[in-house]
């Protein structure tokens, strides 16, 4: 991984600012010689690395750890994009709450909450919601619209991030965990980067792992490939197609 002093406005590198640092403990701060990094993507802040160190010996460490996080830099990217889309997902929960309450109250729906949502909202969820059935489309129809788009792009960005990833199983790479994330985006400062990152990976993997049952299905059923090519493609077992297919 490059490190350099000067910012740039494109491309992947470490920003090295050497000297003395700055820790939070508990209440307070401490201070000391050291080295923080910045990884960083155009101008734009990914992770952030400080490293109590020697002067003699910053250049050196700086090295080794930038080293180290180039492999997961695309990985960093995508989470930011996973998180991105969790924060309007929790944001729409809120929104959906309030048109589901003023729908079940028969009441006008705040001025807000529809101006909320219309913001959030693709021009065909709004021609979707307004041919729907109900008075108030722009309150519980729109948000259930965007609620199921939101819920597809986090699927798909929880399966780019697997693929940014590197291959674990034939090099685990290190990870110091010295590494931040920046709290512009994930709202909260001091978040360890490797522990995000795993957490990450594996709610990635656990929803990949959902789509194997709708997807055998559908290819047997639908796409018509026949079962022993789908377990030979899948690695899943005969016995679980079969569990998997409806019953004639």
């Amino acid at each position: 991984m490059d490190i350099t002093t000067e910012a740039r406005t494109s491309g992947w590198y470490v920003l090295q600012h050497t000297g003395t640092q700055q820790w939070a403990e508990d209440h307070g701060t401490w201070q000391a010689h050291g080295v923080r990094l910045d990884l960083m993507h155009g101008t734009r802040r990914v992770a952030t690395a400080t490293l109590e160190v020697l002067q003699q010996l910053a250049d050196d460490r700086a090295i080794a750890v930038a080293d180290e996080i180039e492999p997961w830099a695309p990985a960093l990217l995508r989470m930011a994009a996973v998180w991105e889309t969790k924060r309007q997902l929790t944001l729409l929960v809120t929104l959906l709450a309030s048109a589901s309450e003023a729908e079940h109250q028969h009441m006008p729906l705040e001025e807000t909450v529809s101006e909320e949502l219309l913001a959030y909202a693709t021009a065909a969820e709004i021609e979707q919601a307004r041919a729907s059935r109900s008075i108030a489309w722009e309150g519980n129809p729109l948000a259930r619209l965007i609620a199921t788009r939101l819920r597809r792009d986090l699927l798909t960005r929880r399966v780019a991030l697997l693929a940014a990833a590197p291959d674990l199983a034939d090099h685990p790479c290190q990870f110091h965990p010295a590494w931040e994330l920046p709290a512009a985006v994930y709202l909260l400062p001091g978040i360890s980067a490797p522990e995000t990152m795993a957490r990450e990976l594996l709610a990635a993997w656990a929803a990949a792992r959902d789509l194997r049952d709708p997807l055998i299905t559908w290819a047997v059923t639908t796409a018509r490939i026949t079962k022993t090519d789908a377990q030979t493609v899948s690695g899943v077992s005969r016995s679980t197609i079969n569990r998997l297919l409806p019953t004639d």
